[in-house]
């Protein structure tokens, strides 16, 4: 009866060390394999497609996914990376599921966590602050992919700041994680990952909700309709762009941008005279914010309005709405004024393709690939692989109409020079190619 009864009397005590240490593996195994499986049927990969991708062992990962082997730092870095997550399935191998292992109550937990000495002061907050700014410097000179990988890096501890900060640093700290958010959410949409991006523009409209930051609060409802224009969803794509022009407490360039956003949407739907008003309206708040040059201490992410942004606006909703000639020339205006920072950059190379388009609807080949092979020398120069798709749909458009032209000939081996576009790339479309 003692022996019987010894399972009863220990369940009401605190766990050993040692027990501990094994149930919190086990619940970390579990979270890690059902976020695992969760990303996978997502994606469509299969167990043996992953471990082929990730340079892994088939049945190790079969393992892991059911919870029956551990999670290495290395293996969980090199999932996330394949699977897309963000540093988002990395994170659980650090958040484990606390289920059946906590022997305090509910009360007793949030008291010891309120008491947790670990807080993250401003030595923590201002190195992160100028380590984005570093980063989103770097956004013109490398590929969304590759920064991606760095940016991951400081989203946990970003995370952490959020979660941890207090009174009087806790504005500070919800701010620079708001702006990792935006930015990762940016990236992801550059990268072709919308489902990640979404994640981090939701995270990101959470805090600025918190810290009423108005003008984040509108670039992330900017960046979700921006995300929705490229799934050809133009209803989310007007409805998000005015959202985030609705509050005056919105600076004159953020509103610039969704203003934009929303003439884009306009021109898409056929309709000139309300993509027109909008883009008007867009110049408008451009020279408003011109007026009011950005201070030292502003944020990376509010984007300032610039007329050769405009330009390149005004070139795509002509295309849209099939003015050819009225593209080439706004597009070509608007690619001569950017800055040298800025005009080897992907997204910048996305409007030498729009301008190769334009061309070719017009009728001229040759500065069809001339303006291409701009968008060429990015690609290879970024690795970028949703360029290198997009090269691949017009170069496909070319050779169908021109198929001996020497310029399209010559095109074709510069393409083919650019690293080569994942299955999962190829697949991405959009109103925009």
């Amino acid at each position: 009866m003692a022996a019987a009864d010894a399972p009863s009397r220990e369940a009401g005590r605190c766990p050993t060390a040692g027990a501990a240490q094994g149930q919190y593996a086990a619940g970390t195994v579990t979270a890690f394999g059902q976020e695992m499986r969760r990303l996978m049927a997502e994606r469509g990969l299969g167990l043996r497609e992953l471990a082929r991708r990730a340079s892994y062992d088939p049945g190790y990962l079969s393992k892991v996914a059911n919870g029956r082997k551990d999670v290495s730092r290395d293996l969980a870095r090199r999932l996330d990376e394949t699977l897309g997550a963000g540093g988002g399935l990395e994170a659980f191998r650090a958040a484990p599921d606390l289920r059946g292992t906590y022997a305090y109550d509910d009360e007793e937990r949030l008291i010891l966590a309120a008491r947790r000495p670990q807080r993250p002061g401003r030595e923590t907050i201002s190195p992160l602050a100028e380590e984005l700014a570093a980063q989103y410097r770097q956004a013109h000179r490398a590929g969304s992919a590759a920064l991606l990988k760095t940016v991951t890096a400081q989203l946990s501890l970003a995370g952490r700041l959020a979660r941890e900060a207090r009174a009087p640093l806790r504005g500070e700290a919800l701010a620079i994680a708001g702006q990792y958010a935006l930015f990762a959410g940016w990236l992801n949409i550059s990268a072709g990952r919308p489902a990640d991006a979404g994640a981090w523009l939701d995270r990101a409209l959470g805090w600025a909700a918190e810290t009423a930051d108005a003008d984040m609060t509108a670039t992330s409802l900017s960046l979700k309709a921006h995300s929705a224009w490229l799934a050809g969803k133009i209803g989310p794509m007007i409805g998000l762009s005015r959202a985030a022009q609705r509050s005056p407490a919105v600076s004159a360039a953020t509103r610039a941008l969704a203003a934009q956003i929303e003439a884009r949407a306009s021109a898409l739907a056929g309709n000139a005279d309300d993509a027109s008003r909008k883009l008007d309206e867009a110049a408008a708040l451009t020279q408003r914010a011109a007026d009011h040059p950005r201070n030292d201490d502003d944020p990376p992410w509010a984007i300032s309005s610039h007329p050769a942004h405009l330009a390149l606006q005004r070139g795509l909703a002509c295309l849209y709405l099939g003015r050819n000639a009225p593209a080439v020339e706004s597009l070509t205006a608007g690619l001569a004024q950017m800055s040298p920072e800025v005009a080897r950059s992907e997204w910048i190379a996305w409007y030498h393709v729009r301008l190769a388009a334009a061309h070719a609807r017009a009728g001229d080949p040759e500065q069809a690939c001339t303006a291409a092979a701009q968008a060429a020398l990015t690609a290879r120069d970024t690795q970028s692989p949703r360029l290198r798709a997009q090269l691949d749909r017009l170069l496909a458009q070319l050779t169908a109409r021109w198929p001996t032209l020497p310029a399209v000939t010559n095109l074709t081996q510069q393409i083919n020079q650019i690293p080569g576009v994942t299955r999962r790339m190829r697949g991405i479309e959009s109103p925009a190619t």
